[in-house]
């Protein structure tokens, strides 16, 4: 039975042992899933912090688009009023009557000019003939140049011509501002298209990161649930081979104390013998006789 009490004991103390370290452990582990919990928490209010910066982006980005369609739209307008503007313009100076400037005239210069190119470029000249096409080739030029300032001097003493004109540079202006507005904003859609792509990049890798701190958390809760449930299993054994030890260190008292009796019992016999026989008996024999319920 005492080596049977002793081998209880040293199991109970290495239980003791045991409950400590998955105490130990499971507190640890627990610790560990609260700080990726947290840092989980951190990453995904920086998630929804970033998601909504881009949803403020992509609002931007749709509203210059939504601008530069109107702009576009507005520019074509100006651009077809510039067509139909020129085409007044064109015809206009076409049927004009020019005071010593006749417009068949010109374009009777300008193709005989192109024959006299045509020929000094391809044809084989004496030095004498190609010194004659050279001069025609220049006073054909200038006469040309001439007409032509003559006839854009008379158009521009025309005062339907001069409004003409001056609506004609308003529209280019127009067309031109809106055009280069046009690319301002295009320019800037383009800007924000790229910082929306690199924005839902580390979104992503944020989301990932979280995801990760999320699966760690889980991971570390879960161990910190089986350190606990084997905390109270551990508890539970220590629990009931404290009742085993208690009951044998109890059947061990009572077997020390039966053993006492009888060997009181056994020496309380001897002295009562001795005691019959007129023996003297000391004072602790009377004492043991007295005890055994022999007086």
């Amino acid at each position: 039975m005492t080596d049977l009490l002793q081998e209880f004991e040293e199991k109970r103390d290495i239980l003791r042992k045991a409950i400590e370290e998955h105490i130990k452990k499971r507190d640890e582990a627990a610790q560990q899933s609260r700080n990726y919990a947290e840092q989980r928490d951190q990453l995904n209010a920086k998630v929804h912090e970033m998601r909504d910066q881009v949803k403020q982006k992509i609002s931007q980005k749709n509203a210059l688009i939504e601008e530069v369609q109107k702009i576009r739209t507005e520019k074509e307008e100006h651009f077809k009023k510039l067509s139909e503007l020129r085409k007044e313009y064109k015809k206009i100076t076409e049927e004009a009557n020019y005071a010593n400037v006749n417009q068949r005239d010109i374009k009777a210069k300008e193709r005989e000019l192109q024959k006299l190119i045509k020929k000094q470029e391809t044809m084989q000249l004496t030095k004498a003939e190609e010194d004659k096409v050279v001069q025609e080739i220049k006073r054909l030029n200038n006469e040309i140049k001439r007409m032509k300032e003559d006839r854009e001097k008379q158009l521009s003493e025309n005062e339907k011509v001069k409004a003409l004109l001056a609506e004609i540079d308003k529209e280019k202006t127009l067309a031109r501002d809106l055009k280069k507005r046009a690319e301002e904003i295009s320019n800037q859609i383009s800007e924000i298209s790229n910082d929306i792509n690199k924005s839902l990049q580390e979104l992503d890798e944020v989301r990932k990161k979280a995801d990760e701190m999320h699966e760690m958390a889980i991971k570390y809760g879960k161990e910190s649930e089986q350190e606990h449930e084997a905390f109270i299993q551990a508890k539970n054994d220590l629990k009931d081979l404290e009742k085993v030890i208690a009951g044998l260190r109890t059947k061990k008292r009572a077997t020390k104390k039966k053993e006492k009796d009888d060997e009181l019992q056994q020496k309380a016999e001897v002295l009562f013998e001795k005691f019959k026989n007129g023996e003297e008996l000391t004072t602790d024999d009377l004492l043991i006789l007295q005890k055994a319920g022999f007086l």
